[in-house]
């Protein structure tokens, strides 16, 4: 994929190559690579344009080498976890300046609002259990704002979880993730959390119910709030920044 505003590195064109060849299904899960002779006469470049290339591939999960007799570089297949970092790490990077608070969360209503419908049809009696036990009030003035964060995040992944479909869970936690990076560090008050623990209990009797339209609406109310809280905070930290511009936010 070449970047706009520069020309295009050789290993660059390699990498994208044989990326085409991957995602195009030339080159097939678990198949070796050609060897690098061939692919270095194919692609008309250095041994260190290509291995440079093959690095790149690995590092994005699309590539896997072994050592040994029957050694080699094959085409992975990603994880859903492999997948989800990936993506973690490219929201992050633009949440910096590219994505906005609002845009964030927009997105997790799409997808939590009706994963708590799908949750509501296809949960499991163990999935009940383990969104019950993750409900928990965290109020006392002494817990690290982690756990608080945590013990209430989790029933978000848990309810993903029960909607019975792992591409939901893939594509949620980088925006977890995003959020919690942005907010862990401001500290609500007690009756915030006590007041998410409320909230979740009640989106978890509706899908102990089976009741999938108020599950989702439910969710779609719970979210609403919670946009409001980190619109409040994601302000208070850009003020923060701008008055004190040589303050570490570590």
């Amino acid at each position: 994929m070449q970047s706009s505003g520069r020309p295009q590195l050789g290993y660059e064109r390699v990498a994208d190559a044989l990326r085409d060849m991957i995602l195009s299904g030339e080159l097939l899960p678990g198949e070796r690579l050609p060897p690098e002779a061939e692919l270095t006469a194919r692609m008309e470049v250095s041994r260190g344009t290509l291995r440079e290339a093959l690095r790149v591939l690995s590092s994005q999960k699309l590539l896997t080498t072994t050592r040994g007799v029957n050694g080699g570089t094959f085409v992975a297949e990603p994880s859903v976890e492999d997948v989800s970092e990936y993506l973690k790490t490219s929201l992050g990077l633009l949440s910096r300046g590219r994505v906005s608070v609002p845009q964030l969360l927009e997105v997790r209503a799409m997808l939590e609002v009706p994963a708590a419908g799908l949750a509501a049809r296809r949960r499991t009696q163990a999935d009940l259990e383990r969104l019950a036990s993750s409900i928990v009030a965290v109020d006392s003035g002494d817990t690290p704002e982690g756990a608080r964060w945590s013990a209430n995040s989790n029933f978000h992944v848990l309810l993903l979880r029960a909607a019975g479909n792992p591409l939901l869970d893939m594509v949620t936690q980088p925006v977890f993730s995003v959020l919690r990076e942005r907010f862990l560090r401001e500290r609500a008050d007690a009756s915030f959390w006590r007041t998410v623990a409320d909230e979740h209990a009640a989106i978890l009797e509706h899908v102990r119910a089976g009741r999938a339209d108020a599950a989702s609406r439910a969710m779609r109310a719970h979210l609403s709030a919670l946009r409001d809280t980190y619109t409040r905070i994601d302000v208070m930290q850009v003020g923060s920044v701008r008055e004190e511009p040589g303050t570490d936010r570590r």
